[in-house]
């Protein structure tokens, strides 16, 4: 009988090994799959997605309807792209405060008071968030707990949002300056003066910085020690941050064009007039462009040709610029309303109204949108 007892025990402790296995490997998995959502298909942690500025995340989105996931109140208007890293979102609002939000508990983890407005897009690199202020500083935190790493003093309000590519963060202000500065420490590598304002964020390519000015150029440096390598005359100030993509660079314009650049020499290959001034950034694929206007239109243009595809009408400017997923586009405007839309005929999967105006330019996360608005709401649907 004891025999048997110590065989039956045997065998269960042998089940339950097994199985333990089984939990985990599939608990590893899944973090292996988390680990490939976040830093391939759905990674956002920038404005544009990506240091190309092309608002693209290779997902596939449902048509059906979207739902409120998450809702967060400031005491401001968020006029900032909520940018996402390891299942927190990060924002600033005209409230002062940079947050940090847990999208699975739907609860804010830490803010950060920067004394004065937040209209900077925070890029997150390497556990650390990076954002300017109207205060005139750039800051970086830490990602997990907000602490002040160190910050940066620049001579007039920062409204450009950072890009970053190996250890060095670049980002323009309303001292007519861009700058590059090293992300560990803060400190100057080297800076660029021009005749205008950097509202403008850059895009980067393996070797070149481009970005826009309100003296009306696009400008292309070398990233290693700001030397200019061309600049393009537009005919008004430039807002829209560029998108690189089919070997070209692509740019909205206040003199209500869509211009399309040799991104070797700056050299003009087509550009497109709509009715107003475009300050929205473009999204761009292989073969399309995507962006919005002042002339309450939402524009899609062939990438290659510059012809258009379709437009889409709606009931205000359009100020935010678009997101971008294998099959639908997003965008947001000021007749309070997000819209989904099929990308390649233009036609409406649906909308999402909301309680005020949206500058706030559309993340994608893990199958949500996440947008802010004047109604001082931080938005995620799904």
């Amino acid at each position: 009988m004891r025999k048997i007892e110590f065989v039956l025990i045997l065998i269960a402790i042998v089940l339950f090994s097994c199985n333990s296995k089984k939990r985990t490997t599939n608990k590893t998995k899944i973090a292996d799959i988390l680990n490939y959502q976040e830093n391939n298909a759905v990674r956002w942690n920038k404005f544009g997605a990506n240091i190309r500025n092309t608002a693209k995340a290779d997902i596939t989105m449902p048509t059906t309807q979207a739902y409120e996931y998450l809702k967060f109140k400031t005491a401001g208007r968020i006029s900032t792209s909520p940018s996402m890293a390891k299942g927190i979102v990060y924002f600033g609002s005209s409230d002062h405060r940079l947050y940090a939000i847990s999208l699975a508990e739907k609860k804010i983890l830490w803010s950060f008071n920067s004394g004065a407005e937040i209209r900077s897009t925070p890029g997150i690199f390497n556990d650390v968030v990076y954002f300017g202020s109207s205060d005139s500083n750039f800051y970086a935190l830490e990602a997990a707990t907000g602490k002040l790493k160190w910050k940066f003093k620049t001579g007039d309000i920062i409204v450009s949002s950072p890009n970053y590519d190996n250890g060095i963060l670049f980002f323009g202000s309303y001292d007519h300056t861009f700058y590059a500065i090293d992300a560990m420490s803060g400190r100057l590598k080297w800076k660029y003066t021009t005749n205008g304002a950097i509202y403008s964020s850059s895009a980067l390519d393996s070797n070149q910085v481009y970005f826009g000015s309100l003296d009306g150029f696009m400008y292309s440096l070398l990233k290693t020690n700001g030397k200019l390598q061309w600049k393009f005359k537009a005919g008004d100030g430039i807002v829209s941050s560029p998108a690189l993509a089919n070997n070209k660079i692509y740019f909205g314009c206040n003199d209500d064009y869509l211009y399309a650049l040799n991104r070797a020499n700056g050299n003009m290959i087509w550009s497109y007039k709509s009715n107003d001034a475009i300050g929205s950034s473009p999204a761009v694929d292989n073969s399309q462009v995507y962006f919005g206007s002042y002339d309450y239109k939402f524009y899609c243009i062939d990438a290659n040709t510059g012809t258009e595809k379709w437009f889409l009408q709606t009931d205000g400017p359009i100020h935010s610029s678009p997101a971008l997923t294998d099959n639908i586009v997003y965008f947001t405007s000021d007749d309070f309303n997000l819209y989904a839309i099929d990308k390649n005929d233009g036609k409406e999967d649906w909308h999402f109204r909301i309680g005020n105006r949206v500058h706030s330019s559309p993340s994608i996360y893990k199958g949500m949108i996440l947008f802010g608005s004047f109604d001082n709401t931080l938005y995620a649907i799904k």
